[in-house]
């Protein structure tokens, strides 16, 4: 009895081996990579269901000629497993030259409102925007730690109304759950005499404006006091800080227009990758 019960474990040992490594062998042809260089210095995408992953270079144009950027996912449905690597990038240690990042709501062409539940009217802030981002920046692919100046940062935007141009863009909230030393110590703007507490997590708040093609607009910063590579928080929670604070920016009347969560990159080489991401606005 005990050889058969041992031949039927090793039965199912092989199988489970053969549908792990079918799992693997799928995961790797459904895989999709894409870079950006001087040469080629586009904007380039992956669209995975309401997901636009984007190089994001809105500032390359100082980071000097020595730089790259990729972009890759590893699932046709989900960004789990996606991510993306950045080396090179020069110029002043104070100007973001990319935002690789993940963006759900107006900005992405793909969107449909029915399924991503973006853009919505602000209101009284009763919408809930569930965020999980569990990420790593080091021991992937076999590379080290960042280096440089960088951001991991949330971001969202708030227009006057429901279209997707910067002249309606009204202001800004970042959340920012870990960011290189300097970026920490200096922050963007002046810095809110009082710090937000949440889930017993204590965040510094800024206060910055931000121009953009002739456009200015406020910004409202919640930066971590401790650095943490996982967030899973209701963002409705920091748009209610950022109303409570600044209510002639964050109205009621404005319109909530996108969900995105990627590393500003000021300088240097790096790489990050998304374990898990998922944004849910209902």
């Amino acid at each position: 009895m005990t050889q058969i019960q041992n031949l039927n474990l090793g039965k199912i040992k092989a199988i489970v081996a053969g549908l792990a490594l079918g799992l693997m062998i799928c995961n790797q042809v459904q895989a999709e990579a894409v870079s950006a260089s001087p040469t080629n210095a586009s904007n380039k995408h992956i669209y995975v269901d309401q997901y636009d992953l984007s190089t994001n270079l809105w500032g390359i144009s100082g980071a000097g000629t020595g730089w790259s950027e990729t972009i890759f996912t590893n699932s046709t449905t989900s960004m789990d497993g996606s991510g993306y690597k950045w080396t090179g990038l020069g110029g002043d240690t104070t100007s973001v030259k990319a935002y690789p990042s993940i963006r759900q709501g107006a900005s992405n062409s793909q969107n449909d409102p029915g399924v991503s539940g973006l853009p919505y009217l602000f209101g009284d802030n009763s919408t809930n925007v569930d965020v999980l981002w569990d990420f790593t920046t080091a021991g992937y692919d076999g590379a080290g730690n960042i280096s440089g100046t960088y951001n991991h940062a949330i971001d969202v935007f708030f227009r006057s109304a429901n279209i997707w141009n910067t002249s309606y863009l009204k202001g800004e909230i970042m959340v920012i759950p870990d960011s290189s030393a300097n970026s920490q110590t200096a922050g963007w703007g002046s810095k809110d005499a009082t710090s937000f507490v949440l889930d017993g997590e204590t965040w510094d708040v800024w206060q910055a404006t931000m121009t953009s093609n002739g456009n200015s607009w406020p910004v409202t910063q919640f930066r971590k006091r401790v650095n943490a590579h996982y967030f899973s928080k209701n963002l409705k929670y920091f748009f209610a800080e950022a109303a409570r604070r600044r209510a002639d920016v964050f109205q009621s009347s404005y319109y909530v227009m996108m969900i995105e969560a990627g590393t500003e990159v000021k300088s240097g080489s790096g790489h990050l990758y998304n374990k898990n991401y998922q944004v849910s606005v209902y």
